[in-house]
């Protein structure tokens, strides 16, 4: 009778954990279908060897659970000539049918970059923003790999 309680028990908790590590899968896969957009890049700061710029993205989820961004790492260009590299480095949940803004700061130090971006910053000029990268999600079985190119 022990023996059997202590099998019952077993296979309960295993159930559990089994449908406890899909639902986290679940949420994290959900990422893949949600729309990834460049809602704003604006100047926060001027320093003396560097502007830091804040970059928002905007994410809308279509799915009916809640979707899982663990980080991503991206390379920012203006209008096609390279800035640099940033990341965003803390977790995030979008809800169901639901729509975050992230807002994540980058590093702009002086150099050959910044006359790209100048007229912008001191004249409100135009300029092409591109960020290209991988947002990471990361699940019991492995972390998946999500490549995005967004423009504004």
């Amino acid at each position: 009778m022990k023996r059997k309680t202590i099998v019952i028990v077993a296979i309960v908790l295993l159930l559990a954990l089994a449908g406890i590590s899909y639902y986290e899968y679940a949420k994290r896969a959900a990422l893949k279908s949600c729309q990834i957009s460049l809602a704003s890049v604006s100047v926060k700061s001027l320093g003396l060897t560097s502007a830091t710029l804040e970059i928002k993205l905007r994410i809308y989820n279509p799915n009916s659970i809640t979707a899982t961004l663990d980080r991503a790492y991206y390379s920012l260009y203006a209008n096609d000539v390279y800035l640099g590299d940033g990341t965003i480095p803390r977790k995030y949940d979008i809800p169901p049918g639901g729509t975050i803004t992230i807002a994540t700061p980058f590093e702009l130090s002086y150099s050959g970059a910044l006359q790209t971006i100048w007229s912008y910053i001191t004249k409100g000029g135009n300029v092409t923003w591109r960020m290209k990268g991988t947002a990471y999600i990361d699940t019991s079985l492995g972390t998946l790999d999500i490549p995005f190119d967004i423009s504004l």
